[in-house]
């Protein structure tokens, strides 16, 4: 994967096997709905890369929040964001190949370009409240969306290769030992 946030996130949890609440969310969750990813498939795969993947924590934090595939129960909107959010709310677009301002071409941010495409491929699914108006307003006034949508289409909905099964000796390995010092948070 080459956009840094999430390769960056990948990389500090198959070297730690735990990363901070934010980039859980804003990152990974962020992706995989955006990709439309199956909301179980996201809880089986936080259940066994976190050390801390409890059922209590992790299936409140996925199904509800991160994939809302609970339709609204525990959050007021999607949590889904475009590379401007990410851009602003950590460090990691320092030094991306993409550019969280651009949707459309070889330099598309995929969290800019998915955000955009997420909303189009949802938008009928989405109920309205005052949180989402403005992106579905916004949207209507976008004159590429469709070019957008066939982009993020051709990306395709992969995990990337950094995604694989993590063996349970290496996540006890790294609770006991790699403490939380590595783990990078969001923020300026």
């Amino acid at each position: 994967m080459q956009a840094h946030c999430l390769s960056d996130v990948l990389a500090d949890l198959r070297d730690h096997g735990w990363v901070h609440h934010i980039p859980r969310l804003m990152v990974l969750g962020n992706y995989g709905l955006r990709r439309g990813w199956r909301p179980a498939a996201m809880v089986d795969f936080f259940h066994r890369s976190f050390v801390d993947g409890y059922v209590w924590v992790m299936t409140v934090n996925v199904v509800g929040m991160s994939q809302y595939a609970d339709l609204g129960r525990m959050s007021t909107k999607p949590y889904v964001s475009g590379g401007a959010y990410v851009n602003r709310m950590s460090d990691y677009c320092g030094g991306c190949r993409y550019d969280p301002k651009k949707r459309l071409g070889e330099q598309a941010c995929p969290y800019t370009a998915g955000y955009w495409a997420f909303l189009a491929r949802s938008r009928d699914r989405i109920p309205p409240n005052a949180r989402m108006a403005r992106a579905i307003a916004q949207l209507g006034r976008l004159g590429d969306v469709d070019d957008v949508v066939r982009q993020e289409k051709r990306r395709g909905d992969a995990a990337p290769s950094q995604l694989s099964r993590r063996p349970a000796r290496r996540r006890a390995a790294a609770a006991r030992g790699a403490g939380r010092s590595g783990a990078r948070t969001p923020g300026r």
